[in-house]
């Protein structure tokens, strides 16, 4: 499992590029404080990252490196850049380069919580047709993106009219220290829906490489 489409719309992406880190190295990471590491007995080492998890004994898990390609909406990206700590990034420019004419358009469209400032709740059938409106209005202002292009515009001005619903594609490294934390945070069901499928996704490509550190968070 190296490519997940989160979205379900074909465009949107998480490419799993490299994973240097086993469960091992946590617990050799953890051991070395008694000058005890290669202990490989199983039931012992998901015994100790149970203990480290549950203790919040947490500096073991950052011996290692997980990098993904992700392919996302503006907004879905700017709320993983927030998980700061632990997170490297890179981002393609739109200073270098034209921006596809690629933009996320949502199966259906959500209401506003009236108990949570952030949060949203089922829209309906009612705002169904409103969903066009959503379309026309990026598709007008991608349009116009193009237009102050070809007039000359140079890149960096002309993508500031661009919606956030615009995809961008990004190199973000990890720890497995943060990116626990970032999937805590963002499969909860207070996050946004759609970076709660990008932060499943990431969960479970990288689940199978370190199986007893997950096996101990679901515990």
């Amino acid at each position: 499992m190296t490519l997940i489409y989160p979205l379900n719309d074909g465009i949107g992406s998480v490419e799993l590029l490299m994973v240097a880190g086993t469960d091992q190295d946590i617990v050799d990471a953890a051991r070395v404080s008694f000058d005890k590491v290669g202990n490989t007995d199983e039931e012992a080492n998901g015994k100790l990252i149970r203990y480290l998890l549950k203790h919040q004994h947490m500096s073991p898990f950052e011996h290692n490196m997980i990098k993904f390609r992700i392919k996302c909406p503006i907004f879905v990206d700017r709320q993983i850049v927030r998980h700061r700590i632990g997170i490297s990034k890179n981002e393609i420019s739109a200073r270098y380069v034209e921006v596809k004419d690629e933009y996320y358009v949502p199966a259906s469209l959500r209401k506003q919580s009236k108990s949570n400032r952030q949060a949203s709740v089922e829209g309906g059938s009612e705002l169904d047709d409103f969903i066009s409106t959503y379309k026309l209005t990026c598709a007008a202002v991608v349009r116009s993106y193009h237009i102050l292009i070809d007039a000359g515009v140079c890149r960096e001005q002309a993508r500031g009219v661009l919606p956030q619903a615009m995809y961008t594609t990004s190199i973000y490294t990890f720890n497995l220290r943060s990116l626990l934390h970032f999937v805590d945070l963002r499969t909860h069901a207070g996050a946004q829906w759609e970076i709660q499928q990008y932060a499943a996704a990431m969960r479970d490509m990288v689940m199978p490489h370190f199986p007893l550190t997950f096996g101990a968070t679901d515990d």
